[in-house]
C-alpha cells in the first residue's frame, strides 16, 4: 500500500465527499408520484410515522412503521416503511438489527422495489459506521455490481473513496476518482459527487506535477472562463508544496510554467468595457498569484510590468505591486512606488505604514504628522494612526499623550479613543489609570471586564469579585466566563475553599458552557473533586 503524496491529503482535507449527506436526504424521502399511488389510510397510517421520525422520536417512530407494515404488508410503501424502520434502529444504535432484519429484507422481499437499491448501499455504509469496514466493503462492491445504474452505485463508490482515504491506499483511490469523473453519467442526484471527485483528482495530479492530467480532470467540470479559474484555484497549494521541497522543486518550477502559459493563453484581450477590462485584470492577479507561489522573484516582477503596460499605472496595480516588494522586504522600493500613487493620501499612508513594518516609528509619525496637514478633515483618524505606531513598538508616553488629546478633541468618536486610551494605559502597567478610563467607556461588558483584570494585576481581589458579579448580573453570554474568573481570583486570594465553591457553581450553573468544562477539569486536576456538570459532588 503507498503512503499517499502530501498534496494529495491537503486536497481531500478541502474536498471531503460529501455523498453520504446527500444519499440520505433522498434516502429517507418517498418520491411524490409514489405517494400520490398509496390510498388515504395508507398514507394517514404513514404520516404518523414519517411525523414521529422527523421529530428524532426514533422509537415511536419504529412502532409506527412497524404497525403500517401490519395492516399494509402488501402495499407498495411496505418496502419504504422497513427501508425506514431499519432507519429508525441506526439512530437507536442498533446497527446490526437494522442490517440483518431491516435492510437485508428489503433486498430479499422486495427485490425489485426503489428501496432495495437503497437498502444495499444502506447496509454496507452501516457497516462502516460501527467500525466492520471489511464487511463495508464488500457490501459496496455488491451494491455497484447489483444496481450499476442506480444512483446508490456513485454513493457506493464515495464510500469505497473514503475508505481508501482513511487506508491511505492511493491506488485505490485514484482509480475511484477516475471512474466517478470519466465514467459515470452525470445526474441530478450524481452530479455533485462526481464533479467533487474531478476536483480531487485535479489536485491529486497537479500534487504529482502532471498538468495535463490535472487540466482533463478540471474539463469534465468546467470550460472557458471558470476552467481558468479552477486551473488557478487547484494549483496554487500543490504548487507550494513541490517547489518548498528540494526533491520536487524541478517538477513544481514546470508546473508553474505549465500553470502561467494556460492562463496567459486564455487572458481577456478586450478590454473595450469597464466590465471586461475589471475581468482581465482579475485574470492577470491570478496569473501573477501563481508566479509568487513559484518563488522566482524575476517572474513576479516581470509580469507586473507586463500588466501595468496592458493597463497603465493604475494605483490597484502599483499597490499590489509595492506590496509585494514590502513581503520581500524591500521597503524602500515599494514606498517609491507608493508614492506614485495618484490618490496621494492613500499612497502616503501606505507609505507610513511600510515605516511601521520596518520598525521605523520616526519616520511613520513623520507621514501620519504630514498627513494629517494634507487631510485636515481626517485629522483625528492620522493622529490615531500615530499614536498606534508608538504603541506597535511600546512607545506608551507618547500614544497615551495623543490619545487623551484625542478624547478631548474629537468628540464624536470619544468612545473609540476611550478605549484605546485605556488599552494602552493598561499594557504599560498603569493599573489605577486604566481602570478610570475603562470605567467612562461604554462598551459593557467588555470594560468590566478590563477593569477586573487590572484590580487583579493591583491585587485588590474584593474589587475585582464585584466586578465580575456585575458581569454575571448583567451579561448572560458572559456570566459563565466571570463565574469562573471568581474562582481563580480566589485562588489567588488564597481562598480554597472558596475557589472550590465558585468553580463548583461554574458547573452546576451553566452546564453546558465551555467554562463549566473548564471548571471542571481544574477541580479535578488541582483538588482531586469530580463534579457533574449541572449535578452533584463526589471526593
Amino acid at each position: 500500500m503507498k503512503s499517499l503524496h502530501i498534496q494529495l491529503l491537503v486536497i481531500l482535507l478541502a474536498t471531503i465527499f460529501a455523498t453520504p449527506g446527500i444519499a440520505q436526504t433522498k434516502i429517507d424521502e418517498m418520491s411524490l408520484e409514489r405517494w400520490a399511488k398509496l390510498r388515504e389510510v395508507e398514507r394517514y397510517q404513514l404520516n404518523i410515522a414519517e411525523k414521529y421520525f422527523k421529530e428524532k422520536k426514533y422509537e415511536v417512530a419504529l412502532s409506527e412503521y412497524e404497525k403500517y407494515l401490519s395492516l399494509y404488508e402488501r402495499s407498495d410503501a411496505a418496502s419504504f416503511a422497513q427501508l425506514k424502520w431499519s432507519l429508525c434502529l441506526n439512530q437507536l444504535r442498533k446497527q446490526n438489527t437494522a442490517i440483518k432484519e431491516g435492510f437485508q429484507s428489503v433486498v430479499d422481499y422486495w427485490p425489485d422495489s426503489v428501496d432495495a437499491a437503497k437498502a444495499s448501499y444502506l447496509i454496507g455504509k452501516t457497516y462502516v459506521d460501527i467500525g466492520r469496514v471489511s464487511y463495508g466493503k464488500k457490501a459496496y462492491q455488491e451494491t455497484i455490481e447489483d444496481y450499476p445504474d442506480n444512483p446508490v452505485a456513485v454513493y457506493s463508490l464515495s464510500g469505497l473513496a473514503e475508505i481508501a482515504r482513511q487506508e491511505k491506499n492511493e491506488t485505490n483511490l485514484v482509480k475511484i476518482w477516475k471512474r466517478l469523473t470519466f465514467d459515470i453519467e452525470r445526474t441530478k442526484l450524481t452530479s455533485g459527487t462526481c464533479a467533487t471527485a474531478a476536483n480531487s483528482l485535479a489536485g491529486y495530479y497537479f500534487g504529482k506535477g502532471a498538468f495535463p492530467d490535472a487540466l482533463k480532470s478540471l474539463q469534465a467540470n468546467y470550460k472557458d472562463d471558470q476552467l481558468s479559474y479552477y486551473v488557478y484555484y487547484y494549483s496554487r497549494s500543490p504548487l507550494s508544496g513541490l517547489i518548498g521541497k528540494d526533491e520536487t522543486k524541478t517538477t513544481g518550477l514546470r508546473l508553474a510554467d505549465q500553470t502561467v502559459s494556460y492562463l496567459k493563453a486564455h487572458l481577456e484581450t478586450d478590454l473595450s468595457t469597464d466590465a471586461l477590462k475589471s475581468k482581465a485584470q482579475q485574470q492577470w492577479n491570478q496569473m501573477i498569484e501563481v508566479q509568487k507561489y513559484s518563488r522566482r522573484d524575476d517572474k513576479v516582477l516581470a509580469a507586473y510590468k507586463a500588466m501595468l503596460g496592458v493597463f497603465g499605472n493604475t494605483d490597484e496595480i502599483l499597490g499590489s505591486l509595492a506590496d509585494y516588494h514590502v513581503s520581500q522586504k524591500r521597503y524602500d522600493q515599494a514606498r517609491s512606488i507608493y508614492r506614485q500613487f495618484k490618490d496621494k493620501i492613500q499612497g502616503f499612508s501606505k507609505v507610513a505604514v511600510s515605516f511601521s513594518s520596518e520598525g521605523n516609528v520616526a519616520e511613520a509619525v513623520k507621514v501620519y504628522k504630514q498627513l494629517a496637514g494634507l487631510d485636515p478633515e481626517n485629522s483625528a483618524k492620522w493622529q490615531g494612526a500615530e499614536a498606534s505606531a508608538y504603541v506597535a513598538v511600546k512607545q506608551y508616553v507618547q500614544a497615551i499623550q495623543i490619545y487623551r488629546s484625542l478624547v478631548a478633541s474629537d468628540a464624536l468618536n470619544s468612545q473609540q479613543w476611550l478605549w484605546a486610551l485605556a488599552t494602552t494605559q493598561r499594557d504599560a502597567n498603569q493599573w489605577k489609570e486604566a481602570i478610570g478610563t475603562f470605567r467612562q467607556s461604554e462598551n459593557f461588558p467588555e470594560n468590566y471586564r478590563q477593569m477586573a483584570s487590572c484590580h487583579r494585576a493591583l491585587k485588590e481581589y474584593k474589587e475585582a469579585l464585584i466586578l465580575y458579579g456585575q458581569i454575571i448580573g448583567g451579561s448572560e453570554s458572559m456570566a459563565p466566563w466571570a463565574q469562573l474568573q471568581i474562582g481563580y481570583t480566589y485562588e489567588q486570594m488564597d481562598s480554597a475553599e472558596q475557589a472550590i465553591k465558585a468553580f463548583q457553581q461554574c458547573c452546576k450553573k451553566y452546564p453546558k458552557a465551555s467554562y463549566a468544562s473548564t471548571a471542571h477539569a481544574h477541580l479535578q486536576n488541582k483538588y482531586k473533586i469530580s463534579v457533574t456538570l449541572g449535578g452533584g459532588t463526589d471526593e
